[in-house]
């Protein structure tokens, strides 16, 4: 029998940091089904790359949907990235449409890994600039993919630099 249990320790919720990675500088990407952790290798000289989000601005939502082939996962990560900023731009112009791996650390340190070498996300963007002067003005990042199995938890490997803060 396969129970659910409460968990241990607390629950705080939300996704701290994001990181992301072209497919092609993923060198091997191997899935644990029987953990639902997956390790990746990476080609040399590349690893994750940081974006920053506004603190509690990144949203995470997702779906599970039967289809008559199997079951779909949908996975979208929204981050709203502060100012309009040239240099940011140049980044996201390199990013959008291309294939990527994006990683989310929550608040609970627990990191997961969105997309596959074979399957990855896809990032849009669109730049905001409200007529209120307290509103957010900078870009509001989507990343999307749809997938055959859940997207998979990831062991942050020690001295790697990530963190969920």
């Amino acid at each position: 029998m396969d129970t659910i249990l409460r968990h241990q320790g607390t629950n705080i919720g939300g996704i701290n940091s994001i990181f992301w990675i072209f497919s092609e500088d993923v060198q091997a990407f191997n899935m644990s089904w029987d953990t639902g952790y997956c390790s990746i290798g990476f080609v040399s000289g590349k690893n994750w790359n940081s974006l920053y989000g506004t603190p509690e601005s990144m949203v995470l939502e997702s779906d599970c949907l039967p289809m008559p082939g199997g079951m779909k996962f949908t996975y979208k990560i929204k981050v709203l990235v502060p100012k309009d900023r040239s240099d940011v731009e140049m980044i996201l112009v390199k990013m959008t449409l291309r294939n990527l791996l994006v990683l989310a650390v929550d608040k609970n340190n627990t990191a997961r890994v969105f997309g596959t070498k074979d399957n990855p996300m896809k990032m849009t963007y669109k730049l905001l600039k409200p007529a209120l002067l307290e509103g957010f003005t900078g870009y509001e990042i989507l990343f999307s993919g749809d997938f055959s199995s859940p997207c998979a938890f990831y062991t942050i490997p020690s001295g790697s630099g990530i963190s969920s803060t």
